[in-house]
């Protein structure tokens, strides 16, 4: 009851910071779709200042199609094939030992395994009754 009383309490002037006065975010994790603009950013930003943490620094869209051209047209197939790339190379694999955290450059190697992706493709297919 107290839940939808609260929600009562917001509308359309209301803001993040409104919503979130008095939230302790910290040690949560958060998703937002739509991140890159409108209420997205300004709820973003919002939750990562309940949680205390930086504000995230934002692509242009430019920037954030450079490395999807890049791979597309630009780098040679043959050699970044099956690799996660990033900021226009293909990215270097973090140890697991390794912090890392949202901002962090790299991957981990689990998310570039070969093996792991056949399998993963293969029950996709068996799950939908399709091969592909």
């Amino acid at each position: 009851m107290t839940n939808i009383l609260e929600a009562t309490s917001f509308g359309a002037t209301s803001t993040t910071d409104d919503v979130l006065s008095g939230v302790n975010l910290k040690g949560k994790r958060i998703l937002v779709t739509g991140v890159s603009a409108g209420i997205g950013t300004e709820t973003a930003r919002a939750q990562l200042a309940a949680a205390g943490k930086p504000p995230l620094q934002w692509k242009s869209i430019p920037q954030g199609a450079a490395t999807s051209v890049w791979a597309g047209v630009v780098a040679p197939a043959g050699e970044i094939g099956g690799s996660y790339c990033e900021d226009c190379h293909v990215a270097s694999i973090i140890p697991d030992e390794v912090s890392i955290g949202a901002m962090t450059d790299g991957v981990r190697a689990y998310a570039v395994d070969a093996k792991a992706a056949k399998t993963l493709w293969k029950k996709s297919e068996e799950l939908v009754g399709e091969s592909f």
